[in-house]
């Protein structure tokens, strides 16, 4: 495959099957931030959630927002009784749900610092969770990235990221791909 070669960037399948082997062997909560314009990464995660007997549920604006447009244009097929509030998934055994959430960037105002800094009006994060962070820092954001972090370390949460797991591609291709 692509990943195993130097200079050529993995296959988006490489994340789903992260997905697939992570997810089961998760006893808490799980959040998977992302790019909320990254569809498939959504969809793969929520799959695998709900084969799994987990609710998934979406936090974040712009991640409510894609959503749902995809939904509606039928580029994601997710069961409506596979879906639930923030609220609730809060109210549910913590082996029984998967957070979808925006903030892999470390953005300020986005769900996962929020959550990280106990600042989330719905969610928060406790010994036990696990939080997947699905995309690699834009230069320029990693220190916020490594605070956020840091600080879902300190709830106690187990924090995984593409520096120690297959948990992101990049989705651009390398300049190997590139030549004519």
């Amino acid at each position: 495959t692509n990943a195993e070669r130097p200079g050529m960037t993995g296959s988006e399948r490489l994340v789903g099957e992260a997905f697939r082997q992570l997810i089961p062997t998760c006893a808490g909560r799980i959040l998977v931030a992302s790019f909320a314009s990254n569809i498939h990464r959504m969809q793969q995660a929520a799959e695998v959630a709900i084969a799994n007997d987990r609710k998934v549920a979406l936090v974040g604006r712009s991640m409510r927002k894609n959503m749902g447009i995809a939904r509606n244009l039928g580029y994601v097929n997710l069961p409506e009784d596979a879906l639930v509030s923030p609220k609730e998934a809060m109210d549910l055994p913590p082996n029984r749900v998967l957070i979808l959430c925006t903030g892999s960037q470390g953005e300020p105002m986005s769900a996962l610092t929020r959550i990280a800094y106990g600042d989330h009006q719905n969610v928060d994060v406790q010994r036990g969770d696990t939080v997947i962070i699905s995309a690699k820092p834009v230069p320029g954001n990693e220190l916020r990235v490594h605070d956020s972090i840091n600080r879902l370390a300190q709830l106690g949460a187990e924090v995984l990221h593409e520096e120690i797991a297959k948990v992101h591609v990049s989705g651009n291709a390398c300049s190997e791909e590139l030549r004519p």
